[in-house]
């Protein structure tokens, strides 16, 4: 069956291999279509990042635009933020306008309205997707093997997915909505800061914050956060932290300092991050958790007690065809801990660690083999049938050895 794309002006959908006909681009076999290029976006609370790459993933432009959730920005900021991304890859790449096969775009509440009015006039696509970070988040992760990923930057949220089912056996079986559901998707967290964010920047700085107000009034710890706080927010005094603006994103900034605190040997910074730690492992527990009683992760994992180390007599991860050889981590079911966040201090990492292990000791962790950027290239490249499930195209090898863009 041919892959189905949305094109932008048609509610319908329309075959890739009509859209080639339709165009003159042409078919060289049955469900694969020499697309000439191929668009990704990845936005977020703080930036967005516009791909372009060719029909085997090489990248040819690369462009920068400011925040894309529209949870948290207006509808014509984000639009902004689209046209200054998309305008920036095409200069990248010599050319004033571009026709795509595929652009897909990833980004929490972003609209295919806000997508289409940012491109408009910059790139023509033939099939339009939007969809929420999960997707490339856990694809730039894992590629396509089961697992969890915990994102944690300004905000937070866990992802994961079990083993591919067995009749899913190539890219171009599937439509959109099919990328995203052959896979048993698990989320959690994701709600924002009132609600949720747990382990984020967000949270963190946070945290030391209200650690710096109680050192300030001799009802805590003493730490150094709050020398560090009045010199990063610039408070003339400590009662200014309380009473100047404080964005979601510049309260998130502080928790670099926290690290650093952290790192000089704090013990209330410390105790910060080892809380932040334990709450985004509790975040990947509950994914783990849920698809294992799904038995979605191939050999069950048999968790243990809480707080008590669970148990499996075989790796929880069963290869499907074309999985084994691109990701490299055998048999095993994967946790990730990816985002800005993931890079601090090692008492938040070591909890994390014991979270998920606390669990079953049969999860393997590991790095994030690409960025959530990379990730959306991946989706793109699948749902325009350029990429079977569990491979990697040699462009997007390469490109991520050239770009920073695409490495996690």
């Amino acid at each position: 069956m041919p892959l189905r794309t949305t094109p932008a002006n048609s509610a319908d959908g329309e075959t890739h291999e009509t859209w080639a006909i339709r165009t003159g681009r042409g078919v060289d076999a049955p469900g694969h279509v020499e697309a000439p290029l191929i668009a990704a976006v990845d936005g977020g609370g703080t930036k967005t990042l516009f791909l372009l790459a060719s029909a085997d993933g090489t990248v040819i432009g690369v462009g920068r635009g400011g925040p894309l959730n529209a949870l948290f920005v207006s509808q014509d900021e984000a639009i902004r933020s689209v046209q200054q991304a998309a305008a920036g890859a095409l200069r990248e790449a010599g050319m004033e306008r571009a026709d795509v096969a595929v652009l897909y775009a990833s980004a929490p509440g972003a609209s295919r309205d806000i997508v289409s009015a940012g491109v408009a006039g910059l790139v023509l696509p033939a099939g339009l997707e939007t969809a929420g970070d999960e997707m490339a988040v856990l694809t730039g992760a894992l590629v396509d093997e089961p697992g969890v990923v915990v994102l944690a930057g300004t905000g937070s949220f866990a992802v994961g997915r079990g083993r591919r089912r067995d009749c899913d056996s190539g890219a171009g079986d599937a439509s959109r909505r099919g990328v995203a559901t052959r896979h048993r998707i698990v989320t959690r967290g994701g709600w924002g800061p009132l609600l949720g964010d747990e382990g984020s920047a967000y949270a963190i700085g946070l945290a030391a914050l209200r650690a710096a107000a109680l050192a300030f009034d001799h009802r805590g710890g003493r730490t150094c956060l709050c020398d560090m706080a009045l010199e990063h927010f610039n408070a003339p005094r400590a009662w200014s932290l309380a009473t100047m603006p404080m964005s979601r994103e510049r309260i998130a900034s502080f928790a670099v300092r926290v690290s650093e605190a952290s790192d000089a040997g704090d013990a209330v910074a410390s105790a910060i991050l080892t809380r932040a730690g334990r709450d985004l492992g509790r975040l990947g527990v509950s994914v783990l958790r849920e698809l294992a009683e799904r038995g979605a992760t191939g050999e069950p994992i048999e968790p243990g007690e809480p707080g008590q180390p669970g148990k499996s007599s075989e790796p929880a991860y069963s290869a499907g065809p074309g999985e084994s050889g691109d990701a490299g981590h055998g048999r095993r079911t994967l946790a990730v801990l990816t985002g800005g966040v993931s890079r601090a201090a090692a008492p938040l990492v070591e909890a994390f660690r014991d979270e998920i292990l606390s669990f079953s000791p049969d999860v393997q962790i590991v790095p994030p083999t690409f960025s959530p950027a990379g990730g959306a290239l991946l989706v793109a490249l699948e749902i325009a049938g350029l990429r079977k499930p569990g491979m990697v195209p040699a462009g997007v090898r390469a490109s991520t050895e050239a770009r920073s863009e695409l490495r996690a």
